[in-house]
């Protein structure tokens, strides 16, 4: 039986388990057709131009991979998850990340300099928590799964071991 939990838009309505399920694969897609759209390839960007908050956007994806059969699926999943890293608070306009001669650097924009060394600082902290975290996701998935193929402990003369067969 599936278990209720508080919708946090109207605190009188329930969502069962499948809605919360079907709400993550929406805000998943939803965050699948932004990316599309906005391309932001290796720029960082602003979380607030995200279609839902980042917190809600990271446990979409970890529910729906948590929760995705198919192994491949599960890669393609964190590997558009990881894209997350690259929206980060304050950053303002997008920042177009090329690489650059250093003797082009013009020692008056230190602090331009400083600010872009904070941002990409948090692009490597999100994306080695994202790793850890869609990765617990699809290792859950993965055992969870893997165990419906297991070999039954029964015998085809109708012994059984507890522990199973090889």
């Amino acid at each position: 039986m599936a278990r209720a939990f508080g919708n946090p838009s109207d605190p009188k309505t329930e969502w069962s388990d499948t809605e919360i399920l079907a709400k993550a694969h929406d805000l998943v897609e939803t965050f699948l057709t932004f990316v599309r759209l906005e391309r932001p390839r290796n720029d960082i960007l602003d979380a607030r131009c995200l279609p839902a908050s980042k917190p809600s956007l990271i446990n979409a994806f970890r529910l729906v991979i948590a929760t995705e059969p198919r192994g491949d699926v599960r890669e393609a999943l964190s590997s558009a998850g990881h894209v997350l890293a690259q929206f980060q608070d304050r950053v303002g306009t997008r920042i177009s990340v090329a690489p650059a001669c250093v003797a082009n650097v013009d020692p008056t924009h230190t602090t331009a300099a400083n600010l872009l060394e904070e941002v990409l600082r948090q692009v490597d902290e999100d994306t080695r928590r994202l790793r850890d975290l869609l990765g617990k996701a699809s290792s859950i998935a993965e055992g969870r799964f893997q165990r419906r193929h297991t070999r039954t402990p029964f015998q085809d003369d109708g012994t059984y071991t507890w522990y199973g067969h090889a």
